[in-house]
């Protein structure tokens, strides 16, 4: 039973806007990782199935997607970040209240993996544990990527969640990418981990959670 929505008229029409189901829990899940690894193509080929070149990401990019996980619904609000130096120093604040986060690295470019290390501190919150993907992109031009053991210790030593190639050419696992981050998303409200933008009961948990003051 999803509680009753208390929106403003106004928070309603902006709602209207972007697509926002009545009473969907929203949560911010940020992409991360050099320019040219395919996260604009991602998340274009997740929202619409086919691939396209967008134009490289200047600054950062806006997008929002319901997901329907059995019984519940959820909302992700997508946080794009271009991956030119001269915008990194913004990165840090577009990242605040993020639940999430999916980063990137090209398969067919070694140096992209290379420097993740770099993207993953500044996206990490400090004493917050959030759901973390890292994507090995353009599985179809897997050349020159990182070993298995490189990827291993990677996702050890910044507690990633999980490890997925994906490919917005053929589409290889782009909807089963987003997919799993939303099932982390609902596991990690059950554990406490993270606390969505406004009350809402996850199925199975038995009690409606709190709302965040800096959810976005």
């Amino acid at each position: 039973m999803v509680p009753k929505d208390d929106c403003t008229p106004k928070e309603h029409l902006r709602n209207r806007a972007i697509g926002v189901s009545e009473g969907t829990p929203i949560f911010k899940l940020v992409l991360a990782g050099e320019g040219g690894v395919g996260k604009t193509s991602i998340v274009n080929h997740y929202l619409s199935g086919v691939h396209n070149e967008p134009p490289m990401t200047v600054g950062s990019e806006f997008a929002y997607q319901e997901v329907e996980l059995g019984k519940q619904r959820i909302g992700l609000s997508l946080w794009d970040f271009g991956g030119e130096m001269q915008f990194r120093d913004f990165i840090p604040v577009f990242c605040l209240g993020a639940h999430a986060a999916i980063v990137v690295f090209d398969l067919s470019r070694y140096s992209t993996f290379r420097c993740l290390t770099g993207w993953l501190d500044l996206i990490i919150p400090e004493e917050k544990n959030i759901p973390i993907i890292l994507v090995g992109s353009k599985s179809d031009l897997d050349c020159g990527g990182p070993s298995e053991e490189e990827v291993q210790k990677l996702c050890e030593k910044y507690k990633i969640s999980e490890y997925i190639t994906v490919s917005s050419l053929t589409g290889e696992n782009i909807t089963q990418l987003f997919k799993r981050i939303s099932e982390l998303i609902i596991e990690a409200v059950k554990e406490g981990e993270i606390t969505p933008a406004k009350p809402f009961k996850i199925h199975g948990q038995g009690r409606e959670t709190e709302p965040s003051c800096d959810a976005e």
